[in-house]
């Protein structure tokens, strides 16, 4: 619970299966509480299992597509790669840590690699994010309601947009440490600084926009402290101690491969290589952009924050959750990049700050049969619109995995010029270039950025004859580039797939 003494006068249970205790901490006194605050009013794992559910209700629609994003697609590939024990930044190159691709070959080895598998697994963490996020709000406000409402609003949230949450990307991974950080050290008396050092640490190593996190959380433990000097050094050692553990634990594996140049340079240098000066308004029409698409969940928020009565814990709550969320909009900003999946980061804090102020202003109301039954109308109707959109989308790789796969020989692969790189994990192929994502070989500022040299590229692919067939659009400007017109001569048209697609094959010795 979020507090506003410096050292707690009473402890406060945490979130336990089926009750808590009967008594709650206020600030420095201790009240009896209300007879339906006495108590959890469902065991944790109905909770965590209604959200799986309502999560894959609203999500199952996209399952069967082959590429929503082509983030999601780099990161499978990648993964594939890392499992026939290829080394990331030496063997193939990405612009993210490596904390995702871990992420995702530990989800193949349990999926199987299967794509429906993998956006189940994505649903999955959606869900235990909302799940989290109800043990936050829970302990915050001691409103077992208002912590299904936060969690309900944060998978609605994912499950709506293409690039906010539907296609899976990093936010909805390392969302989940980052809530649980917060669960640990801010919604509760009981803070756990080492615990969620480790979180935002984890976290980072999926992606550092987590910073802003670790700082909210950090600042907060300053304030918290503000009275006790000594408390505060030491617990913001045990703070940032966590949070360099893992971080370390990245050095030290590129240290020991003799890799820590490359570490820092796709970590550090390529990142500062092209940055995008995007003008100021053009950055507030971003976040305008945002708010505007979620605007009735948070004008839901707002207005019941204006009709709610005061109360102790809500406001620290609220001003914390301010803090965190103008920390996050600063760094989604400073990219100077209008990509919406940044902006699935906010997320856990609308949902934080929604299901706080609906679960006061609402609470009985919220309890009545009908409320769950609208939002089970919703996931299904969500569902079903996902599956009609996505039914009617050309399912591209598998085309060409289909036209591919009795054609390609063992040993052999392919390079498709303009996209498409899922079709490597579909045909379970090598990647011949480190460079997967294929935008990273197409545009200029990510060539200048990585440092690659084009010409030398085309020729490692030229020489690789394992590389058999090319593919590619043929009316997409993207094929016009140094890569494919290197490649073209070395390679003859065999024939088209769909008036769109073109599939060319090696000329003979």
């Amino acid at each position: 619970m979020l507090v506003t003494s410096s050292r707690p006068s009473a402890r406060v249970s945490t979130l336990v299966p089926t009750l808590m205790t009967k008594r709650l901490y206020m600030g420095a006194k201790v009240r009896q509480a209300p007879r339906y605050l006495c108590r959890m009013r469902y065991p944790w794992w109905v909770v965590l299992g209604s959200f799986f559910l309502l999560a894959v209700a609203m999500r199952w629609g996209s399952f069967f597509i082959s590429v929503i994003n082509h983030d999601e697609s780099t990161y499978i590939v990648i993964a594939d790669e890392l499992l026939r024990g290829e080394v990331y930044l030496r063997d193939v190159i990405d612009t993210k840590p490596i904390g995702i691709f871990w992420v995702y070959a530990a989800l193949i080895k349990l999926t199987g690699g299967s794509i429906a598998l993998l956006r189940l697994a994505a649903a999955a963490v959606v869900a235990l994010g909302a799940f989290l996020l109800s043990v936050a709000t829970f302990r915050a406000t001691h409103r077992p309601v208002s912590g299904y409402v936060a969690g309900v609003v944060y998978i609605l949230m994912c499950s709506v947009y293409k690039f906010y949450g539907v296609s899976p990307n990093t936010e909805i991974f390392f969302n989940v440490f980052t809530i649980a950080a917060v669960a640990a050290a801010v919604a509760t008396s009981r803070k756990q600084w080492l615990v969620a050092g480790l979180l935002l640490g984890t976290g980072f190593i999926i992606k550092p926009f987590v910073a802003a996190e670790a700082l909210a959380v950090g600042l907060y433990l300053v304030w918290y402290y503000r009275r006790e000097p000594a408390r505060m050094v030491g617990r913001g050692l045990l703070l940032v101690g966590g949070f360099l553990a893992p971080v370390a634990g990245v050095v030290a594996y590129y240290y020991h491969l003799g890799l820590v140049d490359a570490l820092w340079f796709y970590s550090v240098e390529v990142g500062g290589a092209y940055p995008i000066e995007l003008p100021w308004y053009l950055r507030l029409k971003f976040m305008g952009d945002y708010l505007l698409r979620y605007a009735p969940i948070v004008l839901l928020g707002v207005v019941a924050q204006v009709r709610s009565r005061s109360d102790e814990r809500l406001g620290p709550w609220t001003a914390y959750l301010a803090l965190q969320f103008l920390l996050v909009t600063v760094v989604v900003l400073m990219t100077g990049k209008r990509f919406g999946h940044y902006q699935i980061q906010l997320h856990p804090i609308v949902a934080l700050y929604v299901g706080a102020w609906v679960g006061h202003a609402w609470e009985q109301l919220l309890y009545r049969r009908w409320v769950p039954r609208a939002v089970a109308a919703v996931a299904v109707a969500l569902g079903v619109v996902h599956y009609t959109y996505y039914k009617g989308k050309p399912d591209e790789p598998r085309q060409i995995a289909e036209y591919l796969a009795p054609r390609l020989g063992p040993g052999e692969t392919f390079f498709p010029l303009n996209g498409f790189q899922i079709t490597y994990h579909l045909l379970d192929r090598p990647v011949p270039t480190p460079y997967v994502h294929s935008s990273l070989l197409s545009f200029e500022h990510h060539t200048q950025a990585f440092q690659i040299d084009e010409a030398a590229e085309a020729q490692r692919i030229i020489d690789d004859r394992s590389v058999r067939y090319l593919v590619g659009r043929i009316h997409d400007p993207e094929v016009n580039t140094t890569i494919s017109r290197s490649l073209l001569p070395h390679f003859r048209p065999e024939g088209d797939l769909n008036g769109e697609l073109r599939v060319w094959v090696r000329n003979p010795d």
